[in-house]
């Protein structure tokens, strides 16, 4: 039986968190002592909130210079794939490439762990960052910027933990095994915030994007079940890569 312990929830295991899906410096002492009992997988979309705020009013700043919203779109997006080293890019590049490049569970896993992109990776990440860029641009054009961004990088995160939880590990091994599925306390404080959130800042507009982001839950969960019998990092960062465009069109429009 899990019993809840506050100790669990620490500003360490905050930091921890964003070592491992940013490139956010953290403090050397985040890695020290006993760690066997921190859960991050609750932080990830505080960890959207802490990216979102300073791209924000990085691009109000260039606004307030006259600088097109298709410029300040192009350096949102390009700010965000910078703050995480393109991590969730490189996820759904490798999951599209080995989910339609491979024969069979091996095969496709070694495929995804190939560096290599290959064609359905490449156009998986044209599409991606074209829809962002296009939706963030008729948000600020719309006066729905803040709205956007802070979102779709807080609510796609909560079903980064959420696709985790819902689904076992395909691999022993890996960036996925190694973190853990997440327990029942870390899945519900984690999609708690992306659902506060959505509705404080979407209103009735949240029911649509809540119910494509659980759709998108369930047919990752299904493919990934199918394709490689579970779920790896790459897969997680699929998921927060097209929950984040879905969300986005949902607000642009």
């Amino acid at each position: 039986m899990f019993i809840f312990d506050p100790n669990r929830f620490s500003i360490k295991s905050f930091f921890k968190a964003v070592a491992l899906i940013t490139r956010i410096p953290v403090p050397d002492k985040t890695f020290e002592g006993n760690q066997s009992n921190l859960s991050i997988d609750w932080a990830y979309p505080l960890i959207g909130l802490l990216l979102a705020l300073p791209i924000y009013f990085f691009g109000l700043l260039l606004l307030s210079f006259s600088f097109d919203s298709g410029l300040v779109a192009a350096a949102t997006v390009i700010l965000l794939i910078m703050s995480t080293g393109a991590m969730h890019e490189d996820g759904l590049a490798d999951t599209v490439d080995g989910f339609w490049g491979g024969w069979n569970k091996e095969n496709r896993l070694e495929i995804m762990k190939d560096s290599h992109v290959g064609t359905y990776g490449i156009i998986a990440l044209i599409f991606s960052i074209l829809i962002r860029w296009y939706c963030i641009k008729l948000c600020i054009d719309q006066s729905l910027f803040f709205v956007a961004i802070i979102t779709s990088c807080t609510l796609s995160r909560s079903f980064m933990t959420f696709y985790m939880w819902a689904t076992p590990c395909a691999k022993e091994i890996g960036l996925s095994a190694n973190t853990g599925r997440p327990d029942d306390v870390s899945t519900g404080l984690a999609l708690l915030i992306g659902l506060f959130t959505t509705i404080l800042f979407l209103g009735i507009k949240s029911l649509i994007v809540l119910t494509l982001c659980f759709i998108i839950l369930w047919s990752a969960k299904t493919i990934s079940t199918k394709k490689i019998n579970g779920q790896t990092g790459d897969t997680i960062g699929a998921v927060q890569q097209i929950c984040e465009v879905c969300i986005l069109c949902v607000i642009s429009l």
